[in-house]
């Protein structure tokens, strides 16, 4: 799916993203899936399926705290390196890997694996606040 959007268009989606999760856009991000998206955690048993349900999570969870977005590719989808504020240390530091299962120009599904091993994608263990 990556091919049919173009390398600009990749770039494009992934900008958006990040930036709407690093500002908390709940909006945004919403915006971006489609009606049926999907959301996972893996190892964890809850996931999110439509928009709303989607939206009720990120608004209650994910987007209480501060984020950093690093784009990656991961089994040739777009991917994302994930990092979580930890006050204590002022950095952030790695949460999970989001793979992005696309549908045209819009998110079908998110599985953020939150056990991944950063390293393997050349991401870096920490970013400075």
């Amino acid at each position: 799916m990556l091919r049919s959007l173009g390398d600009d268009g990749v770039r494009e989606l992934a900008g958006r993203y990040a930036a709407a999760w690093e500002r908390a856009d709940v909006e945004a991000i919403v915006g971006m899936l489609t009606a049926d998206a999907k959301y996972s955690m893996p190892p964890l048993p809850q996931w999110f399926r439509s928009r709303e349900a989607i939206r009720a999570f990120l608004v209650e969870g994910p987007l209480t705290a501060r984020w950093r977005f690093r784009p990656v590719r991961a089994n040739r989808q777009l991917a994302f390196g994930t990092y979580l504020w930890d006050a204590q240390r002022a950095v952030y530091l790695p949460a999970g890997l989001d793979v992005l299962a696309l549908r045209g120009d819009r998110i079908a599904e998110v599985v953020s694996f939150l056990n991944a091993d950063f390293g393997r994608f050349g991401l870096p263990g920490e970013i400075s606040g």
